[in-house]
């Protein structure tokens, strides 16, 4: 099947910032097959998108897909009060069913606000499975591993978790080509050190990404000092762990000299601004990482701590927050910040066929209506690139193509009851929020 997007203004986010006003994109089953100003060749459909723009979709490098059902029930807390007051006790009472619903009111809100594919750590991990391919979005999921009070009943030890999660990925890697797997570590300070290195040498073993929480907090970084152990990520680099392919996420308290680290093993870091802003925990050093040449995404951690999945907010909150820290406002550029969503953000998950439009690229694609007035002045390409960054909002996304397939078509799903599902999540988040 040849489908011909033709017409509108084209933003690759390739490395040379390419910009076609106006250009063509053909997409051939799963594939790009063409871009340019102009496409002759044959098609079996064309689409016409004259006062649209055209971009990879977005990518959310870090997420807690289920957690939308406790959106608002940990609101202005810190980060332990967060985990262990409010979300934990929660948890304890999902199902896999509860995490399926969850987890499609997730996709709804991601893919209608342009993003086609997220990285999620959380249990459940079947659920989270049929709600990707329900949906018809791009998933990375990485099975949670945590020892925990009241999940290890539900998960089992360490070793045990990470066998059940080994076997997931062997049963789901690369499903429909759109179904990505990894592994899940919470965190150090939710494992045994031990464990860390055992996970990552099991993931290095079944080449598979490992997803994980690091020095979110400066309390982490100092429980972890105070054991001896020096700097988290120069204890685990020693330990081994980054010879995975490493998805860290936060990495707010890094220190200096860590980053050489992180780019060293080609580690990817999942820079969540807002949520880390919300929780009071500071803000990543983004720019010292970039300057190393660290591949960095974004994302927009759960609804719980966000309070919403909408990427274009921390593609414009990311590049403001660094500038106002650094009180420098060179640093993160409009094409940086749109790169971390896009080009870089793939990088960072440790995937290289999406966040481009090019010839043999998947097709993960959006098209915004751009004939509004924010995207006005518009002469020059960088005009599009940082209206996009600094301008843009969800509203503008009106279609959305996921592997090749249209899913979202004029703002509204195509594989999918909405207002079903909303009504459907409303009564299991009714339940488990009793009390």
């Amino acid at each position: 099947m040849k489908t011909l997007l033709s017409g509108a203004v084209v933003v690759t986010c390739n490395e040379s910032h390419d910009v076609l006003k106006p250009g063509d994109v053909l997409i051939e089953d799963d594939r790009i097959a063409f871009v340019g100003p102009k496409y002759e060749g044959d098609y079996d459909q064309k689409v016409h998108l004259g006062g649209y723009l055209l971009m990879p979709g977005l990518i959310n490098a870090h997420t807690h897909s289920s957690m939308t059902l406790f959106r608002s029930r940990a609101d202005d807390v810190d980060l332990r009060t967060f985990l262990q007051e409010r979300v934990w006790p929660l948890e304890a009472k999902l199902t896999d069913e509860d995490a399926y619903v969850g987890s499609l009111l997730s996709a709804i809100e991601m893919l209608k606000s342009g993003v086609t594919c997220y990285v999620d750590m959380y249990f459940f991990e079947e659920g989270l499975v049929r709600a990707a391919l329900d949906t018809g979005i791009r998933a990375v999921i990485t099975p949670g591993i945590i020892e925990v009070p009241g999940l290890v009943k539900a998960l089992g030890h360490w070793d045990q978790r990470t066998n059940t999660v080994i076997d997931f990925c062997r049963r789901w890697e690369n499903y429909t080509g759109r179904i990505h797997t990894g592994l899940g570590p919470h965190a150090p300070y939710t494992l045994p050190f031990e464990a860390l290195k055992e996970i990552s040498s099991e993931a290095k073993r079944n080449d598979l990404p490992v997803h994980i929480h690091l020095v979110e907090t400066k309390e982490e970084r100092d429980n972890f000092n105070s054991k001896g152990l020096g700097s988290t990520v120069g204890a685990l680099e020693e330990a081994g762990f980054f010879e995975a392919k490493v998805i860290s996420a936060h990495s707010v308290w890094i220190e200096e000299g860590d980053e050489h680290i992180y780019a060293r093993h080609h580690t990817g870091v999942a820079h969540c601004p807002i949520s880390n802003a919300k929780l009071g925990v500071g803000v990543a050093p983004i720019n010292r990482m970039l300057s190393a040449g660290v591949n960095v995404g974004l994302g927009t951690d759960s609804a719980a701590s966000n309070n919403n999945l909408n990427l274009w907010e921390e593609l414009k909150f990311a590049p403001l927050i660094a500038k106002a820290v650094s009180q420098n406002p060179l640093v993160i550029s409009a094409e940086q910040a749109l790169w971390m969503a896009t080009r870089l953000g793939a990088i960072a998950i440790h995937r290289s066929d999406i966040g481009v439009i090019a010839n043999g690229m998947k097709a993960d694609i959006i098209a915004l209506d751009i004939d509004r007035p924010e995207f006005l002045p518009a002469t020059t390409a960088s005009d599009y690139v940082h209206h996009l960054v600094y301008s843009a909002n969800k509203d503008m996304v009106k279609h959305v193509w996921v592997n090749g397939s249209k899913v979202v078509e004029n703002g509204q799903l195509l594989m999918l009851d909405e207002a079903e599902t909303i009504k459907k999540a409303g009564v299991v988040a009714a339940r488990l929020l009793e009390g």
